[in-house]
């Protein structure tokens, strides 16, 4: 699984750096066929964006959250990316009953 952190028009500690990295292991382990995850940090005026795309053999999920603070916006769209993801696992479990 690769994990791709795109940082733009911000600075952003190390340690949030590594937060996302950890969110995105966590996020691997429950979802085995997840190919490739990027997260990508923006500002946009006094807000931090952060987008979230997943791949994977039957996980797909996209996901993007705006805060104030960027560890709030990071939580945000890894909690939208796991419904989804959960969400996605459900139906497949639906559709084999």
């Amino acid at each position: 699984m690769a994990t791709e952190i795109t940082i733009r028009h911000v600075k952003l500690s190390v340690a949030l750096q590594n937060a996302a990295r950890k969110k995105a292991d966590k996020l691997s382990e429950d979802y085995p066929s997840i190919e490739n995850i990027r997260v990508v940090f923006d500002q946009e005026g006094a807000k931090y964006a952060v987008s979230l795309a997943v791949q994977g053999g039957q996980a797909d999920a996209t996901a993007s959250a705006r805060d104030a603070d960027a560890t709030a916006a990071l939580n945000a769209v890894f909690d939208k990316a796991g419904a989804q993801l959960r969400r996605a696992s459900k139906k497949r479990q639906e559709t084999r009953k």
